[in-house]
């Protein structure tokens, strides 16, 4: 039985066009146009969306990622509110500042800090598909079916699902896309309705297209198809000087926003990155011309080769060749200006591609590709009209549909099983990049410390402390890359890693070294002559004049994870702590290995094999021959212990290498002893 036909204000409310569509009556309202059923659609889309983005959300950084990128530099930009990479992205690091600290205090007890800034684009991504889902219904003729399926499909394309649960900026690329899509439609359809509240909307869309100033530049390939879709609909535009201006106004205030970028590069210095330049006014003009991004658009202009391996099969590889070849047929039954306005865009964007093949082309056509879903929606909704017109029995129109739905099914679940495991990127077992800082950080030194790393050290210890928060006043620097009058600004302790000082041996070699934990080496002026009350005093003779006075044993945390903030072991590690003196001057260098004892007998690790430790003292870096009679030396010995199993004694042995003519031979025991070690002490 038909359902009465709804007056007419009330399908002007719901629907854009009176009348028939495809030889079906959209008049009357039954369950494939109900605009409540549209409604819980489009949460229901955006709910599945986001539960699904949340799972697979980013949860570390590899290696790669901590050593620059747009990723990186997106992220410290939001969390110290710096000018990310050229030009700046003003209105969308000011907007990550705030989420990081809102969703900080909301969700951080659940969320670590990467999750955090990774869920700003998720955010974007949601907004995103808010407005795809309500430009489907419209050039469904809200048949929301299929604009949430379509909408469906586009969330779980590869990219746009990538740069949701990832810190970069592209989904918010498509957000406004989208946006000048919707505004330009609702300002057609109010034209005919409500003249004076179509002038609003295109204030709107003029402030939306200016915000693209402040944000991606890219998305305004879309002006050129947009001004031609609203001049010839309102060629009187250009003859209206008041409105003209209150445009061009609108269209320009989000460039006030760069003034943060060059007061943010002018009071921080060391965030303008490498070059020289006389002044901050000098820095900002040259940050804004993007070399970068000019650089990588060069080679594209030439014609060899035409294509790469990846432009453009990629495109269709990402929404089927069925999306791809329906969407671009399907926006002729937009209608002829809307067709226009989206097919130009695509033009302008697959020719902005082409000439960026080289470079972030599949970066750059992420809002291309949900116009392509667009007329996807819109051809198969006109394709399913027909047929439903042909149809006069309601079984008929109802396979009809239900054929159409299944189509976009299926397409959904191809696309979302192939886009998982590789836009998953929660708990990568390859996300190592802050475990080197994680393994300092165990070592627990002062709140305070100054602590000199290794490269790939420093940028994990960087990262946790300035964004992770993990120890928020510590001063991590790259190895002895120390400031001005360093002795003064360093104080009279400076913390170096092991792995500084294999790289940079002589670093602050003046100063007195001793242990400080499994990775941490403590090099401070005067040299230390009192045992700590921490050690129990022992006389440990070897047979030579240096005997060890003191030892001290704990157990030492894993090195935690960089993206869970697990331990990367169960396995206990332990530490003894030999605390070493000397009567007189030493000429050797002397070799001392440690070997943990059970019962007499040694010690075996997880993996089966001896527990013993050899290294001259304090990790090979303050060989014997530097230290001075009285002097007290912390020597420090790490093992991997089997659960459960306690040291009740060790076999300390001293010895040196014999050389030849060129080189060593052998080396030579001077001294060994076995002692228990109380339990009290472990």
């Amino acid at each position: 039985m038909k359902q009465a036909a709804l007056p007419l204000a009330a399908h002007r409310r719901v629907y854009p066009v009176a009348g028939k569509m495809h030889g079906v009556d959209i008049t009357t309202v039954d369950v494939w146009r109900s605009p409540r059923l549209a409604r819980w659609a489009g949460w229901g889309v955006v709910l599945l969306a986001g539960v699904l983005y949340l799972l697979t959300l980013d949860t570390g950084l590899r290696p790669d990622e901590l050593r620059g990128g747009d990723l990186i530099t997106h992220q410290y930009a939001q969390v110290q509110a710096r000018p990310s990479n050229a030009p700046g992205y003003p209105l969308y690091t000011m907007g990550g500042w705030l989420w990081f600290r809102l969703s900080g205090l909301l969700l951080g007890w659940a969320l670590n800090p990467v999750q955090l800034l990774s869920s700003y684009s998720t955010l974007w991504a949601l907004l995103a598909l808010v407005v795809l889902y309500a430009v489907c219904l419209r050039a469904t003729h809200h048949a929301w079916p299929i604009a949430a399926l379509a909408t469906l499909f586009y969330a779980v394309t590869y990219f746009f699902w990538y740069y949701s649960v990832t810190t970069e900026q592209y989904t918010s690329a498509v957000f406004q896309s989208m946006l000048i899509v919707w505004l330009a439609w609702r300002w057609e359809e109010a034209r005919t309705t409500d003249p004076s509240r179509a002038e609003r909307w295109l204030l709107w869309l003029a402030l939306v297209c200016g915000t693209c100033l402040a944000n991606l530049v890219t998305v305004l390939l879309i002006l050129p198809p947009l001004v031609g879709f609203v001049l010839t609909r309102q060629p009187d535009v250009l003859r209206r000087p008041r409105l003209l201006g209150r445009l061009i106004g609108l269209a320009l205030l989000p460039l006030l926003s760069y003034a943060y970028v060059y007061w943010r590069g002018a009071t921080h210095p060391e965030w303008r990155g490498q070059g020289n330049w006389p002044d901050a006014t000098a820095w900002f003009l040259d940050f804004l011309t993007t070399h970068q991004g000019r650089d990588e658009l060069a080679p594209g202009l030439t014609l060899s080769p035409l294509f790469t391996d990846e432009f453009p099969a990629l495109i269709w590889g990402e929404l089927s060749l069925i999306v791809l070849v329906g969407g671009l047929i399907g926006l002729r039954w937009l209608g002829r200006r809307r067709a226009l306005f989206l097919g130009g865009t695509l033009a302008l964007y697959v020719l902005f591609c082409w000439v960026d093949r080289f470079g972030n082309w599949y970066q750059v056509i992420m809002p291309a590709y949900p116009l392509v879903v667009v007329g996807f929606a819109a051809g198969l909704s006109a394709l399913i009209d027909r047929r439903s017109a042909l149809t006069q029995r309601a079984p008929g129109l109802a396979v009809v549909r239900a054929v159409g739905v299944l189509v976009l099914v299926g397409l959904v679940a191809w696309r979302l099983a192939l886009s998982w495991p590789r836009a998953d990127q929660s708990w990568r077992p390859e996300d190592t990049g802050l475990n080197p800082g994680w393994a300092v950080l165990a070592d627990a030194p002062p709140p305070d410390a100054i602590i000199l790393a290794q490269h790939d050290e420093w940028l994990a210890l960087s990262y946790l402390v300035h964004i992770w928060g993990a120890a928020p006043r510590w001063r991590p620097l790259p190895v002895c890359q120390l400031p001005a009058a360093s002795e003064v600004s360093l104080g009279e302790a400076i913390y170096l890693t092991r792995r500084a000082l294999e790289a940079q041996p002589d670093c602050l070699v003046e100063r007195r070294r001793y242990a400080a934990g499994a990775e941490l080496i403590r090099a401070q002026v005067a040299p230390e002559y009192a045992l700590p009350p921490v050690a129990r005093a022992v006389t440990w003779q070897l047979g030579l004049p240096m005997r060890v006075i003191g030892y001290a044993t704990a157990w030492l945390p894993q090195p935690l994870t960089g993206h869970t903030g697990q331990a990367i072991a169960d396995a206990p590690r332990w530490r003894l702590s030999l605390y070493w003196q000397t009567e007189t001057p030493l000429a050797d260098d002397y070799t001392i290995s440690v070997r943990p004892l059970r019962g007499g007998e040694r010690l075996r690790g997880v993996d089966g094999a001896p527990l013993i430790q050899d290294h001259q003292p304090v990790w090979n870096s303050f060989p014997t021959r530097r230290w001075l009679p009285g002097e007290v030396v912390r020597d420090d010995y790490v093992f991997t212990l089997s659960t459960g199993v306690l040291p009740d004694g060790v076999h300390l042995v001293i010895y040196r290498a014999v050389t030849g003519e060129r080189d060593a031979v052998g080396f030579e025991v001077l001294g060994e002893v076995v002692v228990p070690l109380e339990a009290e002490g472990i």
